[in-house]
């Protein structure tokens, strides 16, 4: 039985209001970690500063220009940051549900789809963070649905195609494995124009849709021409020197694993059973994939194959583009970037679903992966075990209670001193701020360079000043070693304080005095 419009509205709302208090839940406890720093630290700059910072990075600018004018009007605390974040997701929801109810005209499709945005723990743990996520996500349904507006409702009207181009463009400015999704679209309409045309030259250069699906690229290009150039060498940077490790015999299988079944370590390879749970989200996913193709390629009545090519390409060929090029240069397959994919596997779960047949079955297994995916982003909390692992944030806290008549504090390494940093100044008002040692002054793109300041930094005449306490912040995390001191320093006091994933190790408190 069809949902009414008005309870599907209802409905919805209550999804996105769900949805958005969930990601929600202690959304300060965690302390900020690196990229969330570096996204704060950003956004601090000038604007035509920020945006050369920028450029410097491996990132477009979208993102921190709207974080940017958030926080001018919501400040730049944690909880503002964050909420940005929060904020895009109930718009992920929301599009989702749009999207997929035009797709596959169902109102049931789209609420489901929705529910099993607002549940999956994959979704969740990037709407915590202050990054762009979750506004890529927003912009690629919101570009999907405008795309599948633009070639059914209204092929004639080329402002559907000119709002799909900003949209779409917008996207790209956002994060650059949106490339990959947008491939997929493009493959998708130019498959739709060959298929509609049976690859008839003279009916496709007579039909009116080829042309406003071609001005709208075009118009996507010139949109994107003013950033060529950062594009091309943040490229470069990363064919140079990037630190996502090379694809392993089991990256690929894990990442599928985590989409459906978040884990801060690695799945249980060990063991007949253990591997054979392990292999199965993407066994799982691959048959949905092949289920998908086999509609797409059949012409239905209710005429949905256009639908159903978008959701398949849209979450499979951001992975097989990623593992090519993976394989044939710098390894740029990293489980977050498949955000973007992954808001596709979901919805052709919610289709799969609720297209099957018999209600008596169909409810069962609703019901079984709403609380599947909900029960795995539980689990997921639990073991993250955050209230026991305060981090950074503590660490800090401590150097500010125990520190005394302006004692320096240097923290090793830059992957956990931007937000050091950030507790230093906005929480604590440690004076004078803690600063980076760095015997070079300089640091890699990929581990803060773009936002070091002169300020920030210190090096070995730290060691030979008048000072007789130091105040040493270290991290067993990604990047960093524990610094040693000249011999005439002993340590006096040390702390550690666990960080939440295993990648950023601990953070060490050491009080150091002269001898």
């Amino acid at each position: 039985m069809p949902f009414k419009r008005t309870i599907s509205i209802w409905l919805l709302l209550l999804i996105i209001i769900g949805g958005a208090g969930v990601r929600s839940y202690q959304l300060t406890s965690r302390s900020l970690w690196f990229d969330e720093a570096f996204s704060w630290r950003l956004i601090q700059f000038p604007v035509d500063e920020m945006i050369t910072r920028a450029i410097a990075d491996v990132h477009p600018p979208l993102y921190y220009l709207l974080l940017r004018t958030w926080s001018i009007v919501f400040g730049s605390s944690l909880l503002s940051l964050r909420s940005f974040s929060v904020t895009c997701a109930a718009g992920t929801i929301a599009a989702a549900y749009l999207f997929t109810a035009y797709a596959f005209r169902s109102r049931r499709a789209g609420l489901l789809a929705a529910t099993l945005l607002a549940v999956s723990g994959f979704q969740i743990q990037y709407a915590w963070e202050a990054r762009m996520y979750t506004l890529g996500t927003f912009l690629l349904l919101l570009s999907s649905w405008l795309l599948l507006h633009a070639l059914r409702s209204a092929p004639q009207r080329i402002a559907w195609w000119l709002a799909w181009a900003m949209i779409t463009a917008a996207f790209a400015y956002t994060h650059y494995y949106s490339f990959f999704s947008i491939v997929a679209q493009v493959i998708f309409i130019g498959g739709y124009i060959v298929f509609k045309t049976r690859g008839r030259i003279g009916e496709i250069l007579q039909w009116r849709l080829f042309w406003y699906a071609l001005i709208s690229g075009l118009a996507i290009i010139i949109l994107l021409i003013p950033w060529l150039p950062a594009f091309w060498r943040q490229n470069s940077q990363v064919q140079a020197s990037y630190w996502i490790p090379p694809i392993g015999g089991w990256s690929i299988p894990d990442t599928f694993y985590r989409l459906f079944a978040p884990t801060p370590g690695i799945p249980a390879h060990q063991g007949l059973g253990w591997i054979a749970l392990a292999l199965l989200p993407i066994i799982l996913t691959i048959l949905g994939w092949l289920y998908l193709l086999r509609r797409a390629c059949t012409v239905s009545r209710s005429g949905h194959s256009d639908a159903w090519w978008t959701v398949l390409l849209g979450g499979a060929v951001p992975f097989l583009i990623s593992i090519i090029l993976s394989f044939v240069g710098q390894s740029l397959y990293q489980d977050r970037f498949f955000v973007f994919a992954d808001i596709f596997i979901l919805i052709a779960l919610a289709v799969i679903i609720s297209g099957l047949t018999w209600r008596w079955l169909r409810w069962p297994v609703c019901t079984l992966a709403v609380i599947g995916l909900a029960a795995g982003y539980a689990h997921y909390w639990l073991q993250l075990d955050i209230p026991h692992k305060p981090g950074a944030y503590a660490a800090t806290s401590l150097v500010a209670a125990e520190q005394h008549n302006g004692e320096p504090v240097i923290v090793s390494s830059p992957f956990i001193y931007f937000a050091v940093l950030y507790y230093a100044q906005k929480d604590f008002a440690i004076s004078p701020l803690p600063q980076l040692y760095s015997e070079t002054g300089e640091l890699a793109h990929f581990a803060g360079g773009p936002i070091l300041a002169p300020r920030d930094i210190t090096g070995p005449d730290i060691f030979n000043t008048n000072e007789s306490t130091l105040w040493i912040v270290d991290t067993s995390g990604f990047g960093g070693t524990k610094m040693t001191l000249p011999d005439n320093w002993r340590a006096e006091s040390s702390f550690v304080f666990p960080e939440v994933f295993g990648y950023q190790g601990e953070v060490f408190v050491t009080k150091y005095q002269k001898q």
